[in-house]
């Protein structure tokens, strides 16, 4: 009898064990047999890239070759992936505008023969100013070469006015180049003190809270003058009175100093004319990114 509980007991363990053995191979069974490891990916760059601009590579990896694809993209067709290397660039640089998306996402799903793995990406867009931009108390017309300097214009006329002191030569206010335009005008403040001209205008002037606007030089209106499409369009959306026509005072005074610069917003002409004529005001002023 003893023998027979020995060898039942014998068998349950056996069984038992067996048991066991098979679970644990089941266990190792459900694992995957060539598991990825993946990383969210974000990165930060400027607005207006270039098609096809790298914005980095997705980092995966696994025992086995992997392959990347983009399952989906807020705003789609915003991006493209290396179906090999996972390197992601830009497939439409019009929707990497700050103004229109400040951030792009995505869902890359990468693969080999046994697993698939999803990742999340994020592309923060930083804001360049451009022109055209409503920035600074104004529009921007125009911005210096590395991208932190520029000038930004009233989006209204400060009425029509003379270019004032016709027989006076003001000392100063000659002027013609970028960045002439603050010392053209505050040289016109100084040197003629009659009230209503068109720098006394521009000069007493308070918009969107800075005080500090001037009349632009002969190539500072130049340059408004050039760009009044794309000012325009962002003038027109903030409700303001568009540069289509009409004849607009420089600060820049000629030579003789009876006379001073202007600009025809209608023909894009520029001339000069004595500076008692009745032309209209457009203020500007300067701003800095640094």
């Amino acid at each position: 009898m003893k023998k027979i509980f020995k060898i039942k007991s014998l068998v349950a363990v056996a069984s038992l064990l067996f048991a066991i053995g098979c679970s644990s191979d089941d266990d190792v069974n459900d694992q995957p047999n060539n598991p990825i490891t993946v990383q969210d990916f974000s990165a930060t760059v400027d607005e207006n890239p270039t098609n096809g601009q790298s914005l980095g590579i997705v980092q995966a990896s696994s025992n086995e070759t992997l392959t990347y694809s983009i399952s989906t993209s807020t705003p789609l067709n915003a991006l493209t992936i290396d179906v090999n290397t996972g390197e992601l660039t830009v497939a439409d640089e019009t929707l990497f505008d700050y103004e229109i998306n400040t951030e792009i996402t995505a869902t890359i799903t990468v693969e080999n023969s046994m697993e698939t793995e999803n990742l999340a990406v994020t592309i923060n867009l930083t804001n360049v100013n451009e022109i055209g931009d409503y920035n600074y108390g104004g529009v921007i017309f125009w911005v210096n070469a590395t991208g932190d300097e520029g000038l930004v214009c009233a989006i209204n006329d400060e009425g029509t006015a003379e270019w004032g002191c016709a027989s006076t030569d003001i000392t100063g206010a000659n002027g013609t180049v970028i960045g002439t335009g603050e010392a053209n005008t505050l040289a016109i403040i100084a040197d003629c003190s009659t009230i209503g001209t068109a720098a006394d205008l521009v000069s007493n002037s308070t918009l969107n809270t800075f005080n500090d606007w001037f009349l632009p030089s002969r190539d500072e209106i130049h340059e408004l003058y050039m760009n009044r499409v794309v000012v325009n369009n962002t003038i027109s959306l903030y409700g303001g009175t568009l540069l289509n026509d009409g004849l607009y005072w420089s600060s820049s005074q000629n030579n003789p100093s009876s006379t001073a610069w202007y600009r025809d917003f209608s023909t894009g002409q520029v001339s000069t004319d004595y500076k008692a004529a009745v032309y209209k005001v457009r203020a500007v002023r300067k701003w800095t990114d640094f």
